[in-house]
């Protein structure tokens, strides 16, 4: 965690899942950290601080500014949780993937 940034990971959640359905919501997220956001693998830099690649592919990254209001920060909480109770499963490759526990 820094000042303006938080990894928050998600676990049983597929990070990929929840900053798509948050990207359809007008939010702004990444997965991992700034330097790995274009990968699919687990940020390296998240394991390097000692999470497992299972809890990496979990995690989001939230960045905020001075521009941002409390209004504004409210707002994503509130899609957050709208979104983490709509992921039940994604498609793969391989067919649906449970992306959330029970």
């Amino acid at each position: 965690r820094l000042p303006n940034t938080s990894n928050i990971a998600f676990p049983g959640v597929d990070g990929e899942a929840i900053l798509i359905l948050l990207d359809q919501a007008g939010i702004c997220v990444s997965p991992g950290s700034a330097c790995g956001s274009a990968a699919r693998n687990p940020s390296p830099v998240l394991v390097a601080m000692g999470l497992s690649p299972e809890l990496a592919r979990c995690s989001i990254r939230f960045s905020f500014s001075r521009e941002n209001t409390a209004p504004e920060i409210d707002a994503v909480v509130v899609e957050l949780n709208r979104t983490l109770d709509r992921i039940s499963t994604v498609l793969s490759n391989d067919g649906p993937v449970v992306v959330r526990r029970s």
